[in-house]
């Protein structure tokens, strides 16, 4: 190469660079130190899986498939580590550290190979960039929208709260009025670790890992049981599901379950292929063990194919050797499940809390019968009010015409861009005839959408099936358009575009709806969002900077505390508010400062609109009740006052 080329080309990175950090780096800037802490805790985290998975005796592994494995095993083991860290009051930044360091040690070997298996697969790139660009595109958009911070009702109320809760104490415990401190947290525990690197944007990092990774795993094994084109399609129709980009870049933990029911369900049927190679199945008890301890719903593939392996029990001429095969399985599931039912059992008296409420009174968590009974019926509030079999034979209509009938509020998100992949259900049974791969498959989802059905239908639940149906239904897809002339693939193609288009519009809407193109693209800033979308925020913003050590915040009228950033007792509408039940126990406004001052107390926020809302779900006041509470701001001394909400010290006025 002669000089002036090699100076014309380095010239044009260098212009190119400058462009980059005139422009985009302001705006991408928050999410760089973020990335690498991704990068740098999947590689120890995929070193560890790896030298793990390799003692499983997989034989017919590429170098890839050994990444992707233990890039997925990884995410387990930094999720059971951190949440060893929390048992041991360890939840400390060199805690952490260590952690990742014993990741290091024990993954040393495999660092090199799975870093070299990183390479893209040249081959499909030449032969297919469309198709790699058209999957591509979507997962950076998504990527780029982790750089939102958290504002998301369910991720302020506990999935960034409780682990901001744990960093505060400095272990796990059981927070006053927050219920779902008893849920299993695999995904939480992600979560703790990105704040103890001080990041929340990292903590959405984590799960757009996982929607990255449920797509790797259908191109992995995809490719053995169908044509290219079909899962490429399968890569392309998960990649653009409406419901999973927008929850991709969000704390909200569906997507890790997607990624360990993806992989379990996948290897259960690698395994069902080669039996002696009992690695796999191995594999498919671990990963639906982390999602078990990541949502309870998860539960559902436990029992899919617990009963699968139950029935070859029941048929196999060696029977001794597919119960072993069954209690393998479930022994797996329970020993990875067994450290949250350990956790609710110390902390609350109740594994399986806020379930068999009736048989574990003492749960410790405040409950009694009438609140626990509210919850479940917020739970199951898209049940089936016209009977059980009139909505079975409704559903398809309903899935088409009125999702949202399956989800309202945030669960919203779940409800969006079904349709292409639904309507495609019927082609993947069609194709799946001649595939016992993907016709297990699809007895996985049947078995799993029978449960998701009978037992709240909240949408959202069902998005950890995606990958599944998009490979059974890309698989008919293509067989449907390799039946037909030249016009009839036409017309399908088209079809196909505009319900995807359809998808990524939704996507759009749902974002501008939030406001968050505002901030992705600079035009506003984290703080500035924040105070528009949250009441409240201004604020929290004040009481982290009050001076001085002080007690904890009573936070009236909001669920969302997580930006107040210490400790602080939120409202719930699931269990009663203990400030209701002060004002009512006082003799005067007086006597109800005095009562808060004793309980710990030292500040109180009011959030005025957002108590408004929520409304009698809060608690209702007596006429006495009313007074003490009507006259407590008088006792107070305001120390902060912005549109939505006020913060007031607890000593009563000079």
């Amino acid at each position: 190469m002669s000089r002036w080329p090699a100076a014309a080309a380095v010239l044009a990175a260098l212009l190119a660079a400058a462009a980059v950090a005139d422009s985009a780096l302001p705006v991408l800037r928050a999410g760089v130190v973020p990335f690498v802490l991704l990068c740098l805790t999947t590689l120890l985290a995929t070193g560890s899986g790896r030298a793990l998975a390799g003692h499983l005796g997989l034989t017919d592994l590429s170098e890839s498939q050994k990444t992707l494995i233990g890039a997925t095993l990884g995410l387990g083991l930094l999720a059971l580590g951190t949440f060893a860290l929390g048992a041991l009051g360890l939840f400390k930044p060199w805690a952490a550290s260590a952690l990742l360091a014993a990741l290091w040690l024990a993954g040393y070997a495999e660092l090199r190979p799975a870093l070299e298996s990183l390479t893209p697969d040249r081959s499909l790139l030449e032969s297919r960039p469309l198709a790699a660009a058209a999957i591509a595109l979507p997962l950076a958009l998504a990527l780029w929208a982790c750089l939102m911070p958290p504002h998301q009702y369910d991720s302020l109320v506990y999935h960034m709260a409780l682990p901001q809760d744990y960093l505060l104490a400095g272990r796990l415990r059981a927070p006053e009025g927050l219920l779902f401190a008893h849920f299993p947290q695999n995904g939480e525990m992600l979560f703790t670790l990105a704040l103890l690197a001080g990041s929340d944007v990292l903590a959405q990092m984590f799960v757009w890992l996982a929607f990255a990774l449920s797509i790797a795993w259908l191109f992995a094994l995809g490719r053995r049981e169908a044509p290219l084109s079909a899962v490429l399609l399968a890569c392309f129709l998960t990649a653009t599901h409406a419901a999973l980009l927008l929850t991709a870049s969000t704390t909200y933990v569906e997507p890790i379950v997607m990624l360990w029911v993806t992989a379990g369900a996948l290897s259960f049927e690698r395994w069902r292929q080669v039996p002696a190679a009992r690695g796999w199945l191995v594999l498919s008890a671990a990963f639906i063990g982390l999602a078990l301890g990541t949502k309870y719903y998860a539960g559902l593939g436990a029992v899919a194919l617990g009963l699968r392996l139950s029935w070859r029990a029941a048929r196999a001429e060696d029977r001794r050797a597919a119960l072993a095969d069954l209690l393998l399985f479930t022994g797996i599931v329970t020993v990875l499940f067994a450290p949250w039912l350990v956790k609710n059992w110390v902390l609350v008296r109740n594994p399986v809390f806020p379930f068999l409420y009736k048989h574990f009174a003492n749960t410790g968590t405040g409950w009694h019968g009438d609140a626990a009974a509210g919850y479940f019926r917020v739970l199951t509030e898209y049940g089936h009010a016209e009977g059980w079999l009139r909505s079975l034979l409704k559903l398809p209509v309903l899935l088409l015409r009125n999702p949202l009938r399956f989800g309202g509020g945030m669960d919203v998100l779940g409800d969006l861009g079904w349709t292409l992949l639904l309507g495609a259900v019927p082609l993947g049974v069609w194709s799946a005839r001649e595939n016992g791969f993907r016709r297990g498959l699809l007895v996985f989802c049947g078995l799993w959408a029978v449960g998701w059905f009978s037992s709240g239908v909240v949408l959202r639940f069902l998005t950890v099936l995606v990958p599944l149906l998009a490979l059974t239904g890309a698989a008919g897809l293509v067989k449907l358009s390799e039946r037909l002339d030249g016009a009839g693939r036409a017309v399908l193609a088209g079809a196909v575009a505009a319900m995807t288009a359809v998808n990524l519009f939704l996507v759009l809407f749902v974002h501008a709806v939030f406001g968050t193109p505002s901030v992705l693209l600079g035009l506003e800033t984290r703080e500035d969002f924040l105070a528009r979308r949250l009441d409240y925020y201004p604020c929290a913003a004040a009481a982290r900077g009050l001076p001085g050590p002080s007690g904890r915040i009573l936070v009236v009228g909001e669920q969302r505390g997580y930006y107040l950033g210490r400790e602080h007792l939120p409202s719930s509408v699931h269990a009663p508010n203990l400030w209701v039940r002060l004002a009512e126990e006082a003799a005067s406004p007086a006597d109800l400062a005095g009562r808060l001052a004793e309980a710990g107390f030292s500040h109180v926020l009011f959030v005025p609109k957002e108590s408004a809302r929520l409304g009698a779900a809060l608690g209702t006041f007596t006429a006495k009740g009313q007074a003490n509470w009507d006259g407590l701001e008088s006792q107070l001394e305001v120390v902060a006052k912005a549109r939505g909400c006020l913060i007031a010290a607890v000593e009563p006025k000079p």
